[in-house]
């Protein structure tokens, strides 16, 4: 700037080169122009937005905020690949995470992850229920060797050696009335046959 000298003080109230105090009292002093982008673009103290959110907030609390917005989006804390809101983290781990350690739900005390329990209680777990080959009904795997010395419906050999195979339940019938080799008593047996 050049001029007279009674100007130079209407001139200062607007200088660039001025060292002026950030109005939002962050303590830097700066030049009036360099000021005016501090402010605006590089003061800790500034007024900024959440992006996931819509928080209004200080610049400086922004990274404090950002490790805790509901909204942001993270990624599953198992890391199970999936990406969600921070806010439903908690409904993610306890109802999908596929990677959630569980008690299996049939009983047997075994412990893994959501997804390998869905395969256990299925295939493997000894309290799973499977149906009987005879009866069709459904017994625990567990149960099921107990069951089948029981079975009414599982087929058997007479138990006199006959060689005629039935169920279980026809065999009280069948060795009272038509085995051929129950042994019977000579119907002259009262005259000492």
């Amino acid at each position: 700037w050049l001029g007279a000298l009674g100007g130079c003080e209407e001139h200062l109230d607007t200088c660039g080169y001025v060292l002026e105090t950030c109005k939002l009292r962050c303590g830097v002093v700066l030049q009036r122009d360099e000021l005016k982008v501090h402010e605006k673009e590089k003061c800790p103290q500034r007024i900024v937005e959440c992006k996931h959110c819509r928080r209004e907030l200080k610049s400086c609390e922004l990274a404090t905020h950002l490790e805790m917005c509901p909204k942001m989006e993270v990624s599953c804390e198992l890391k199970c690949g999936k990406r969600l809101c921070r806010e439903n983290m908690a409904q993610h781990l306890k109802q999908e995470c596929g990677l959630v350690v569980e008690t299996c739900r049939l009983g047997c005390g075994v412990e893994m992850t959501r997804d390998e329990l869905k395969i256990h209680v299925t295939e493997t777990c000894v309290h799973r229920f499977i149906p009987c080959e005879h009866c069709k009904k459904d017994f625990k795997f567990c149960d099921m060797t107990h069951h089948l010395d029981k079975c009414p419906k599982m087929e058997v050999s007479c138990e006199l050696k006959c060689g005629v195979v039935m169920c279980r339940e026809d065999v009280t019938q069948h060795v009272e009335q038509d085995c051929v080799e129950k042994e019977i008593e000579c119907p002259f047996a009262k005259y000492k046959c």
